[in-house]
């Protein structure tokens, strides 16, 4: 069975919809407000079309579902490295205790000689699950996130409006306000539609599951979005949500395939349509699909 780190394309998933915020969002611009600002704290903007629009960053979706997926793991006793520099597996998982050679030394070995397959052979058996979907040094991301919009299907600007809100800097050490230290930070209204797309490439049915996890706890709020979650910011709901997925070699079964030995085949029957080669499903199907794939996800987790 080809590993799925590997570059040869076994399966392509999308994950579509739109965060509607039901609190404050606030994805910032900076700790210095752009020239012409009112506020201390400015909402990230670009602009599109000659309109000025908010944006959700696809960075910090996929900050926010890395976050998520490290504490899922942890709390399931499995490995999980930070992500940050110098901080992944291939920096710190000693292959040579002998010698103390680290992983990535080890696969840049195998790469310099030209043994890709031992390259990656490697990096699979060493690394946490985090750094086979989120990507490490030297090894791509097996997620794209793609930057949100408030845009309609045609890419028409949807509805949004910017407010303000004053707040007061609190002295850490005492408790006490800090004095005079009074800020103005801009965020969206709730009930703004921001689009969505997270394209997935060669994830077994399992690691689907735990981005179909993320994904569930965007929508019931255990997740938010954005700054200032802890005063009441940055809380979604995902509305209008899509599913499609292709598997290689192409087939006309409503199944998505294991992908490795300790995953497992998850049926799409009666849930997805097949669509120009796509397994295509929305709404209360696509829900359904993502309740499938999170029972794959806790299987393999208890497994």
């Amino acid at each position: 069975m080809v590993l799925w780190t590997s570059s040869i394309l076994l399966r392509e998933a999308f994950f579509q919809g739109y965060f509607t915020n039901i609190e404050p969002l606030r994805i910032g611009a900076g700790r210095e407000a752009p020239l012409g600002s009112l506020t201390d704290l400015a909402v990230l903007r670009i602009n599109y079309k000659g309109n000025t629009i908010p944006v959700i960053p696809g960075s910090s979706l996929k900050g926010n579902f890395r976050t998520a997926a490290t504490m899922i793991l942890k709390s399931m006793g499995f490995k999980a490295c930070s992500g940050l520099a110098k901080e992944t597996c291939m920096d710190t998982v000693v292959v040579d205790a002998s010698s103390g050679k680290k992983l990535g030394d080890e696969i840049e070995l195998h790469l310099r000689i030209g043994d890709s397959s031992k390259a990656m052979e490697t990096f699979f058996e060493n690394t946490c699950l985090l750094c086979k979907i989120f990507g490490a040094p030297s090894y791509a991301s097996k997620v794209i996130f793609y930057d949100a919009y408030p845009l309609g299907e045609n890419n028409e600007i949807l509805p949004f409006s910017f407010s303000t809100r004053t707040g007061i800097a609190i002295d850490r050490k005492t408790g006490a306000v800090f004095g005079h230290a009074l800020y103005v930070v801009e965020f969206v209204e709730p009930g703004a539609n921001f689009k969505f797309s997270i394209m997935c490439k060669n994830l077994p049915n399992y690691a689907l599951g735990l981005i179909a996890t993320i994904l569930n706890m965007l929508n019931s709020g255990e997740l938010k979005i954005g700054g200032f979650k802890t005063r009441g910011f940055g809380a979604v709901r995902i509305e209008k949500l899509s599913v499609k997925f292709r598997d290689y070699p192409r087939s006309d079964k409503a199944v998505l395939k294991q992908l490795e030995d300790r995953d497992r085949e998850v049926t799409l029957e009666n849930l997805a349509r097949l669509e120009n080669g796509w397994l295509v499903a929305e709404d209360n199907n696509a829900w359904t699909i993502l309740r499938k794939l999170e029972d794959s996800w806790y299987a393999y987790a208890k497994s």
